[in-house]
């Protein structure tokens, strides 16, 4: 082998060579261009996912605020009712040393319109708070006294520290919540009215409980096996006592601060007012964020005997804003819409400035009800954030409709 034979070969004049300048700034944009695309991707993926996010939360905040309604709807009236009519028109309440109901019209739901269409209204369900026997007991003797003792057949169940409402069904006459102090006593004198009876305390507290030591109301009717008109103050009968079990229910469902809220109506005459950061006041739970209007109406039959709704009002003016109990009887539903606001505004509006039902409804927002008498929504007046108006947010409507009463407290 010769010695040229053995050389390496010559490498070819590119071999050695780096990238030139242009070839690097050509691979520099090309790199630059697949990650913009990238982190574009990236963003508008998340702002989806943020979207989607959004949206979903609002819709599961409107289920768990309507789901809290009708469970506390569906039961309203629960100790109310005997022989399937409410046990009287009116309620005397009292408690810790105020008057809680003198008089007032007995209602198991009632609204309070909010005053406009951009205003939420307030519905309260009233019922027995506790389950168990809740028929009512026949008075087998005349009370003596406004504040005494109650004589009752011994056929029911109530126990110390129960609730009852004490009545004449029929009469007119206001019925008196009180509080069973202890144990009833048996007794064998019935006022030759019953074989067996049962003396019911309520003793009497200035301060304190639910019988007030001197009856603090404008009418406190006596009440008795039979009416006895001729008797000074006159009886009315027959009365019965209806078990509320161990508490009296007036649960209060309003918007503030963005959130469904429940509270005690019994315990609170006015919902108190809520603070930024959001901080609710004392008796004051949220039940669902992010919900931003409720409407409400009832749903009337044509006549007392009916259970078929023939209409929809809402809560105002002359005869609906504060029914008559004779009215308070035409109301055999509730229907509830509830409104819920993605929790992040986006860049574009997203919702359309109106929505016109089948019927011709117009709404500042989205549609409730396809009927004429829907309730109408406006979100105009919304708060937002500065530089964003309210159709920068997705915005979801569920609604429910309630039955009242339920086929043992009809009245057909």
């Amino acid at each position: 082998m010769t010695p040229s034979s053995m050389r390496s070969p010559r490498p070819s004049p590119a071999a050695g060579r780096g990238f030139t300048l242009v070839e690097l700034m050509i691979a520099m944009a090309v790199g630059l261009i697949i990650a913009l695309a990238i982190t574009g991707t990236v963003l508008t993926t998340g702002r989806q996912l943020k979207v989607v996010g959004s949206t979903s939360g609002a819709q599961s905040n409107a289920l768990i605020a309507l789901s809290a309604m009708d469970a506390a709807g569906r039961s309203a009236g629960a100790g109310l009712f005997a022989n399937g009519s409410l046990i009287c028109p009116t309620l005397n309440a009292w408690k810790d040393g105020a008057v809680k109901s003198n008089g007032a019209v007995l209602m198991p739901a009632s609204i309070t319109d909010g005053g406009s269409n951009t205003a939420s209204d307030t519905i309260v369900f009233t019922a027995a708070g506790s389950a168990g026997a809740l028929s009512g007991m026949p008075l087998v003797d005349q009370m003596t006294s406004a504040t005494g003792s109650i004589v009752v057949s011994n056929a029911g169940a109530l126990a110390a520290n129960d609730l009852a409402l004490v009545g004449a069904p029929g009469s007119n006459q206001p019925c008196t919540l009180f509080q069973v102090t202890s144990a009833p006593s048996v007794g064998t004198s019935c006022a030759g009215n019953a074989t067996s009876c049962r003396t019911i305390p309520r003793a009497t507290n200035s301060s304190t409980g639910y019988n007030p030591a001197a009856s603090p109301y404008s009418a406190s009717p006596l009440f008795g096996f039979a009416n006895d008109m001729g008797a000074s103050p006159p009886v009315y009968g027959p009365a019965v006592v209806t078990r509320l079990g161990t508490s009296f229910r007036r649960d209060a469902f309003a918007v503030q601060c963005d959130s469904l809220v429940q509270y005690d109506a019994f315990e609170l005459a006015a919902l108190p007012s809520c603070t930024a950061p959001v901080t609710f006041g004392t008796g004051v739970n949220a039940m669902a964020t992010d919900v931003v209007q409720m409407h409400a109406q009832y749903g009337i039959s044509a006549s007392v005997g009916s259970d078929v709704v023939a209409s929809w009002v809402d809560a105002s003016g002359a005869t609906w804003a504060a029914p008559t109990a004779a009215n308070v009887n035409l109301i055999k539903a509730v229907r509830v819409v509830v409104v819920t606001r993605s929790k992040e505004p986006e860049g574009t509006l997203v919702t359309a400035a109106s929505c016109t039902n089948s019927n011709g409804v117009v709404n500042a927002g989205p549609c409730s009800f396809d009927d004429a008498a829907a309730p109408a929504i406006d979100l105009s007046a919304l708060s937002v954030p500065s530089g964003r108006t309210w159709r920068n947010y997705r915005y979801r409507v569920h609604k429910v409709v309630i039955p009242l009463r339920n086929v043992i407290w009809s009245t057909s």
